[in-house]
Parts: C-alpha cells; structure tokens; sequence
C-alpha cells in the first residue's frame, strides 16, 4: 500500500489507536533456555493502519541473577489472535531487549523497531516472551508492549 501523499485526505480509519500493555509481576529465578510468556501475560491486539506500518516498542527491568549471562525478552506477533500464525518470532538480537553480564542490578531498557508488511485492517496480537541462556538465570521485573500506527 502507498504512502499517504501531501494534501491527501487522512480518515481515521488510516490510523487507529496506538495501544499499550504492561504489567510489573516479578519474574524471578528464571531458567528457561527457549522462550515463555511468564504470567501473567502481557499482549494486546492492534489493528494494521493503512500504511500496513507500526512502530513496536518493548521494555522492561532486567537483571542477571546468577552473575553468567544475560536474560532475554521479546516479542512475539501473530495473525489475528494467540492461535494465529507467527509474523515475528522471538528473537533478542532483531526486535528485544537485554542485560549485559554480571548486571546484579535491575537494568531498565526499551527498543522500537519498525514493523512492515502488514495487511490493512487485519488484527494482530502481540506477547512478550523471555528466556535465558543455559546453566544461568535470571529476573524480570517489569515488562511493557506498545504500539503506534505510523504514515
């Protein structure tokens, strides 16, 4: 789908609301080497503006409680609902967030990535999932999901 053009007329419909989950449940001990969801679930459902674009920002506290290795949280985006297809799997490296080694600390970071591709319309369901690597955990304490329609 096209950018919007200068002097084009914009409907509401080409930008719905931004939208935002959090929740502060400590994570502790965690020890899972792929990734879960933890609980509760932070997620939310957003609508795909015309411009099929959205920035995707994920933060939350985090710290390494065994003194080894970082602890990783992500994204994850599906089609439609929990159930739907993966368009974004979990991945630190590309769209998440982490702590350096050795951070005893909790360590508060965010990261926006630009989402593209999506279908105009259709609905999307975001989650957080986080893991850590092997032999090594860690802590979570707080987790947030936002996102924003952009042109």
């Amino acid at each position: 789908m096209p950018d919007i053009a200068d002097g084009e007329r914009v409907k509401g419909g080409d930008f719905p609301p931004s939208v935002y989950a959090f929740d502060d449940t400590r994570q502790s001990d965690i020890s899972s080497t792929s990734y879960v969801s933890g609980s509760p679930l932070v997620s939310l459902y957003f609508i795909a503006p015309t411009s099929g674009r959205v920035l995707l920002t994920i933060g939350g506290g985090v710290q390494d409680s065994s003194s080894a290795n970082p602890v990783y949280l992500s994204p994850v985006v599906r089609e439609d609902g929990p159930a739907g297809a993966a368009i974004v799997e979990a991945n630190a490296e590309t769209r998440g967030i982490s702590c350096p080694r050795q951070t005893t600390s909790f360590m508060y970071v965010s990261r926006t990535t630009l989402l593209e591709g999506l279908t105009p319309g259709r609905t999307y369901y975001v989650h957080t999932a986080h893991r850590v690597p092997a032999g090594t955990s860690g802590d979570i304490q707080s987790r947030d999901l936002t996102v924003v329609p952009v042109p």
